[in-house]
This record gives structure tokens, C-alpha cells and sequence, in this order.
């Protein structure tokens, strides 16, 4: 049986965060172990299919973030760098992800506090911002204390405690070009101009979930890209034939009849003019005509 699917960004990371939550890892860390969910507009689905709710008004639920003016970061996100004089913080500092401990959430903590604690039987979930044709993804980041932000921490971390990261991604994200060549071209030391705040590209190992994983992982179906983009509030998407038995379809289109009109909460972000961002390149500026808006 064959058949074909439009979904737009926020029902592909509400479909990908369905798949996650029913992996059988994903299962036993939250039964027994640790999960620890980096805010970002996949996660946030998540969080809200295991409380029921989500976040309160005001809880950071996305860090950075890529908005028609340049790259940003939410309000609390740049409050806390602004608070360190020299703009950066230790990224083992941070205290905005989501804990789950034995399924329940837990009071905000250190991540250095956390990660420390993870064993191989826990799990880690972090939305990354590049996906290449080969399957490989990568994080921008803001802050390179610490070498590779927050997520460069991890990284380590995962290396010596063996925790699971699982990086689910909408294929919106992909690129035309590898992830470690594009990596080589983002940076810091080298902006010297930049819509918002200049930021590198970090290699991310670990487990990569698409839309194509997704489906298959929900349904047994495979799923092939055929086509992306559109208008009217379809920029972004992505066109999926879906081939299998009738059954695997079925469930198929099901799952993705789900998710559709998906909708995130609004974003809590600084106006330019009076961001304290303190990279950022349009700090101060409003008398650009696209920062008004």
C-alpha cells in the first residue's frame, strides 16, 4: 500500500517526540533511571505527553532559536549570560533542562550536578539544529566556554558515563552540505557581522530521529522525502510517501493525522533595542526596518 503525507515542522517534532517516548530506552529511564530533556521545541512535546501539561508561563522552554531577524536566544537564556560579566557562564552551570527522575519531574538542578549521576541505563534528549544527507547532525551554540556549550559538555560526560543522547530532528533541518564541513565554517573568532548572535556548529554523536526514523518506528512503514517546502504556513514542510502492508500504513497516517495543527506556546523573547544579549550583534538597534517587527 502507498501513500503520501504533508507535515509541517511542528506536527513532524510532535510525531518525532512520540517515537521517542516509545523507545524502549526512553521507557526504562523513565520507570527507573534518568531523563534529561534539553527545552527545545521538540522536547517540549515530550514533556508535555508525560505531565499531561505544559511548562508554566514563563519556564524556559526553548534556548536558542532561529527567528526571521537572526539567531536569538529566549529571554531567561540571555538574562542568565548577561549576568556573568564577560558573557559567558560555566554550561555546566545551566538549570533549565527538564530532570525526570522514576518518571517524575524534578526541581531544576545544575546539568554538572546531573550528568554526573547518569549511568548507561539513562537518557539524554537534545533537539540539534543541522542534519546532513548522511545522517549526521550538529548544535550551534552561543557560548564557547567550556568548549561546545552546553552541548560540548555532554558530549564528555556521555563518553564517560555511557547515557543514552538521543537527538530527534525534523528533516526542515537538513543541509546540502556535511556536518563537519559546516562546522569547520561556523565559528566565533571569525564573525564580524552577524543577524544576532554569532554561533558555532558542534558534531553531535548519538542516536538521530527524523521523520523517516519516526514512521518506521511507530508503524513498521518506510517513508521517503519526496519533496519540501510551501506557503501559508506550510514553509518548512516536508512531503513523505509512505509504502508498506495496509496495516503499517494505516497506523502510519494515523499517527501523522494525530499531530495535525500541532501547536507550540509563544516565544518570551528581548526586543533588540533593549536585549542585554551581550554577543550579540544587534544589541541596541532598532533602526533597521526587519527589527520592528
Amino acid at each position: 500500500m502507498q501513500a503520501e503525507a504533508v507535515l509541517v515542522p511542528n506536527e513532524s517534532k510532535k510525531l518525532i517526540a512520540k517515537a521517542v517516548l516509545d523507545m524502549d530506552e526512553v521507557k526504562k529511564a523513565l520507570d527507573d533511571g534518568i531523563m534529561v530533556m534539553h527545552p527545545s521545541s521538540t522536547t517540549i512535546f515530550m514533556y508535555e505527553s508525560i505531565l499531561g501539561r505544559l511548562p508554566d508561563e514563563g519556564q524556559v522552554w526553548v534556548c536558542g532559536v532561529t527567528l526571521p531577524r537572526g539567531l536569538c536566544g529566549s529571554r531567561e537564556t540571555l538574562r542568565g549570560m548577561a549576568a556573568h560579566g564577560d558573557g559567558f557562564r560555566d554550561p555546566l552551570d545551566f538549570k533549565h533542562a527538564w530532570i525526570f527522575r522514576k518518571g517524575q519531574l524534578q526541581e531544576s538542578m545544575r546539568l554538572g550536578d546531573i550528568v554526573d549521576q547518569m549511568s548507561s541505563d539513562d537518557v539524554y534528549v537534545k533537539g540539534p539544529n543541522a542534519l546532513d544527507p548522511q545522517g549526521n547532525v550538529g548544535v550551534l551554540f552561543a557560548n564557547p566556554a567550556g568548549g561546545g556549550g552546553t552541548i560540548g559538555r555532554v558530549i564528555v560526560a556521555q563518553r564517560k558515563r555511557g547515557f543514552h543522547l538521543l537527538l530527534p530532528i525534523g528533516l526542515e533541518k537538513l543541509i546540502p552540505v556535511s556536518i563537519q564541513a559546516a562546522s569547520k565554517k561556523a565559528g566565533f573568532k571569525n564573525v564580524d557581522r552577524a543577524m544576532g548572535m554569532p554561533c558555532g556548529l558542534i558534531p553531535v554523536p548519538g542516536r538521530k530521529i527524523d521523520e523517516v526514523d519516526a514512521i518506521r518506528m511507530i508503524s513498521g512503514a518506510e517513508a521517503t522525502p519526496i519533496a519540501a517546502g510551501g506557503l501559508g504556513g506550510a514553509e518548512g514542510a516536508v512531503v513523505l510517501a509512505i509504502h508498506g502492508t495496509e496495516e503499517q500504513v494505516n497506523r502510519a497516517m494515523e499517527a501523522m493525522e494525530s499531530v495535525k495543527g500541532a501547536p507550540l506556546p509563544s516565544l518570551d523573547l528581548w526586543q533588540c533595542d533593549t536585549c542585554p544579549g551581550p554577543t550579540c550583534h544587534l544589541r541596541g538597534r532598532n533602526d533597521l526596518p526587519w527589527l520592528r517587527g
